[in-house]
């Protein structure tokens, strides 16, 4: 009985000399970068979501699919479409489009040869009519956001085909140039195998492939930057590929138990041509903590490539409360960087969309910090 009291002393002291700071109370720091932030909206037409996409066309925003479980009645898996002309007023286009209920899709505007065109590509969907899931490696296109047409048929090649990309979510896509061909390029994601165990089901890839029209796809024999998902991406100056971060799984097979795929798993890769990737990182100036977030987003702005933030990577419980997660980084083509701020403007966010705009970085909605699923849209300006 005497021990036991000695112990609930013990902690008695030991809490009453901890300065204890609530929920409530917690704060993130305040933004002090060089980015002028404004919210557009507070609450668009659209419902909150995440894992959606967003994408400038033809002079109009828009916003399209993703997930809301905090959706009481109806569909949590959106197959809408929303625009607008200036990110305050929003139009529904379509509300079941024929991709069904989509997250961890990704969105490009791209030329083929007979205009621009948005693609959708990929993604995890769901059947509202029979609740049918699947990962997807399909395309879609529209040229008017309502009429869409499949131009890529979903398959399920063998894991390791070289003719098809497997179907995945949370992969990336942007569009460059190089030797005078525009591609869309496909990078990494992760999908859960069909007749598997679900605990040795997951699959993440550091794969590479390119398409000139959406429907035939070339696989790149592309040096090793990791697998990951949710990771981010963005092309520069000279359409020069950046990708960073993601989420990559449990290493069983890592050379003395390392906890990441491949020596600088974190960095900043670069690729002039999506097979020569090299990494990049200088943690004088921003620490290798800040590199190490996943369903954040990076945008080429003023000659920068700005990360802004994200969420924990997938050997950390997921959190927002650490600090490493929300600063805002920029490196520029000389091989500057520079940590913009430690703080946050917007609300510590993941699984949001962002790009360029009308000379402003546009962001929508997300999983924030304080709400949740969110449906806000901001600009920054520098």
């Amino acid at each position: 009985m005497y021990k036991n009291r000695f112990i609930l002393l013990f902690l008695v002291l030991v809490a009453s000399a901890c300065e204890i700071v609530t929920y409530k109370e917690f704060a993130l720091p305040e933004y002090d970068g060089a980015l002028n932030w404004q919210q557009i909206v507070k609450n668009a037409e659209w419902e909150n979501r995440y894992d959606h996409e967003a994408i400038a066309f033809n002079n109009k925003l828009w916003v399209i699919g993703g997930y809301n479980p905090g959706q009481v009645k109806g569909d949590t898996y959106y197959e809408d479409v929303w625009s607008s002309d200036d990110g305050k007023s929003w139009k529904l286009v379509i509300d079941d489009a024929p991709w069904l209920g989509r997250r961890g899709h990704e969105l490009v505007v791209f030329n083929d040869g007979a205009g621009d065109a948005i693609y959708l590509i990929g993604g995890f969907s769901v059947d509202e009519a029979n609740g049918y899931r699947q990962y997807n490696n399909d395309v879609w296109k529209t040229t008017d956001g309502e009429n869409w047409t499949l131009i890529k048929k979903r398959t399920y090649p063998e894991l390791s085909s070289v003719q098809d990309w497997f179907p995945r979510m949370h992969h990336s896509c942007v569009v460059a140039t190089h030797g005078g061909i525009n591609y869309i390029y496909l990078i990494a994601g992760k999908t859960m195998l069909e007749n598997h165990e679900s605990r040795y089901a997951t699959e993440y890839f550091n794969d590479v492939w390119r398409s000139t029209d959406g429907i035939n796809w070339e696989l790149l024999v592309s040096n090793d930057f990791g697998i990951r998902a949710e990771l981010a991406a963005t092309v520069g100056v000279n359409n020069q590929l950046y990708i960073n971060g993601g989420v990559h799984g449990i290493i069983f097979e890592a050379e003395g138990n390392a906890t990441h795929p491949i020596t600088n798993w974190q960095a900043l890769w670069t690729s002039s041509d999506g097979e020569n990737w090299s990494d990049l990182r200088d943690s004088t100036i921003v620490e290798d903590r800040y590199l190490y977030r996943s369903a954040h987003q990076m945008v080429f702005y003023k000659d920068l490539v700005w990360s802004l933030p994200g969420k924990t990577i997938s050997n950390e419980h997921y959190m927002f409360a650490s600090d490493s997660y929300y600063p805002s980084w920029t490196y520029d083509s000389n091989g500057y960087w520079g940590l913009d701020s430690k703080g946050v403007a917007i609300d510590a966010r993941h699984s949001y969309d962002a790009f360029v705009w009308k000379d402003k970085i546009w962001i929508f909605g997300g999983f924030t910090a304080t709400y949740g699923q969110s449906n806000d849209v901001w600009t920054a300006t520098l």
